[in-house]
């Protein structure tokens, strides 16, 4: 089965905080739920009728998830949050790069050499690997010949595409994620490189 993940359509804190870790309660907005309505034009477009959509249970993603179900007219698996995003420590979430605190900073500066370490309400750099390989490799929903649609988010996509492309350590994984770029809406791997 062919695998098709889509990054949510833009939050609010995509607008209003563009360089901060977004909070895991934002909301989408109607810019992204536009967005997510192309994506599903455009799969459509394609001939790509999936057997499933599965979700992270962030808002942003998991009404992204609804629109994408009920425009293909395909099921929606309840939210699974083996699909969410990667959790920043609580002390940065709202917050960019002016506002980090000092704990943020020193543990941000180390987290390459202990990617078990973390801080309260974050997410290790090693837990973040092993849950980009689950999410790699299990679906659940099996049906031959048909896509599974997976909304998450562009840290998650980019640890499951760095995963897919060869990378094995959690720090590697980790810096890939980071610079993995997909536009809000996006589809990887791009419908093109199925063909």
């Amino acid at each position: 089965m062919t695998t098709l993940w889509i990054r949510h359509g833009t939050s609010l804190d995509g607008i209003t905080r563009p360089h901060a870790h977004a909070r895991p309660d934002t909301p989408l907005t109607a810019r992204g739920a536009a967005q997510i309505a192309a994506t599903a034009h455009t799969l459509r477009e394609c001939g790509v009728r999936p057997a499933i959509v599965l979700t992270s249970p962030h808002p942003r993603a998991a009404i992204s998830a609804e629109i994408l179900a009920a425009l293909l007219g395909v099921p929606l698996a309840a939210p699974n949050p083996l699909y969410a995003e990667w959790r920043a420590p609580d002390c940065v979430l709202g917050k960019g790069p002016d506002d980090y605190p000092p704990e943020y900073r020193t543990w941000r500066t180390n987290r390459l050499r202990h990617p078990d370490s973390t801080l309260a309400g974050g997410e290790s750099l090693s837990a973040l690997h092993k849950r980009a390989m689950a999410a790699a490799t299990v679906l659940g929903h099996p049906v031959e010949g048909r896509a599974a649609l997976i909304v998450s988010h562009r840290v998650l996509i980019g640890a499951v595409a760095a995963i897919t492309a060869g990378a094995s350590r959690p720090p590697e994984v980790f810096q890939a994620a980071r610079r993995f770029a997909l536009e809000p809406a996006g589809i990887w791997p791009a419908l093109a490189e199925l063909r």
